[in-house]
């Protein structure tokens, strides 16, 4: 199984608070490709490809409950979500990769769904229906960004100050 390589945005993540040219510690990465079926014209998620924004959300739980990290679980739960449901719904390949990264002081979510386009916070009404995915990342993470290329996007939740360094 071929394992894939931080990329830069996620390293300088990982390199926060350390000298620019530090190998950064990462204690646990988790990365699951799933092949997912296309939405709908009407952009909506096929159910058998939508259940996995469920098993994703317990993996990560489980994960994030088994270093110690339970009071992120709530954020990275939603965080999961939004990233995993956006790449399902947006993305333009047939498989779309999630990647959980636990960092020294930082947890790092990331969905690589081959879309180059760049998704954007939308303004959305109080009776839309979509459209807040972004928003909600914007509101909960540390930091969010995309990947140069487009492709993946991620975000951060930082660990309580108690957490940090130790497991």
């Amino acid at each position: 199984m071929a394992v894939a390589a931080l990329g830069p945005e996620i390293l300088d993540e990982l390199r926060a608070g350390c000298s620019p040219n530090a190998i950064p510690t990462v204690f646990d990465d988790l990365s699951l490709t799933i092949e997912r079926e296309y939405p709908t014209p009407g952009g909506e998620v096929p159910s058998a490809t939508a259940v996995w924004v469920g098993r994703l959300r317990r993996i990560g739980r489980d994960k994030l409950n088994a270093w110690g990290l339970s009071v992120l679980v709530d954020d990275a739960q939603l965080l999961i979500s939004e990233l995993v449901t956006n790449g399902f719904r947006y993305g333009t390949e047939r498989q779309i990769t999630f990647r959980l990264v636990i960092g020294a002081d930082v947890l790092v979510l990331e969905v690589d769904d081959g879309s180059p386009s760049l998704p954007q916070v939308r303004d959305t009404g109080p009776d839309a229906l979509h459209g807040r995915g972004l928003y909600l990342v914007d509101a909960l993470a540390a930091t969010w960004g995309v990947s140069a290329d487009g492709t993946r996007t991620w975000c951060t939740l930082k660990f309580p100050e108690k957490r940090r360094g130790s497991r």
